[in-house]
């Protein structure tokens, strides 16, 4: 996929953000992703107060046993096509189980064009500046797309635990 600019969320991305909120509407995947949580009843008069809450992520947990997180958005042709979120410290809460260091999302409507991939590319380089030699990134056994985005990042399968009677992979990929 070309034209790809991956980067925060903006004020000026409130338009952008609506549409892309609404085309989660659409998922009918049976996977855990948050976003079909979140999204679908998204208001706009919630965008300023999601955004501040984004960026307070960054330097304040939601609660104490979550990480930090930084989160980034892909934009294709002015409009938001995915999300990719950056968690920091391993050890909080269920991400060294099975949640891991990144969670990411595409939206139905700019599935199967490689974003994903993308997007944990445009992040992983944030990890070593962090000084993150090896990141754990995790799918439900069955998100084959998923699953073949994190092995074409370098993920190599380490195990599959069970996790509310579903199986999910986690995979480490090791920063150069």
């Amino acid at each position: 996929m070309e034209n790809i600019v991956i980067r925060q969320l903006e004020q000026m991305d409130k338009e952008a953000f609506l549409r892309y909120a609404a085309d989660w509407k659409k998922e009918t995947s049976p996977f855990k992703i948050e976003a079909t949580e979140r999204y679908p009843n998204f208001k706009a008069e919630d965008f300023e107060a999601y955004q501040t809450d984004l960026r307070r992520q960054e330097t304040t947990p939601k609660q104490t046993d979550y990480s930090t997180a930084t989160h980034y958005f892909a934009f294709v042709e002015g409009e938001i096509a995915g999300e990719v979120s950056c968690r920091w410290q391993i050890e909080k809460g269920i991400l060294l189980e099975w949640g891991g260091h990144i969670g990411y999302g595409v939206a139905p409507s700019f599935r199967g064009h490689g974003l994903a991939q993308e997007m944990v590319k445009f992040v992983l380089p944030e990890y070593r500046k962090q000084g993150i030699s090896r990141v754990m990134i995790s799918a439900d056994e069955g998100n084959w797309a998923s699953r073949k985005t994190i092995e074409a990042v370098g993920g190599l399968l380490e195990n599959t635990v069970l996790v509310e009677d579903e199986r999910v992979c986690r995979y480490w990929v090791e920063l150069p």
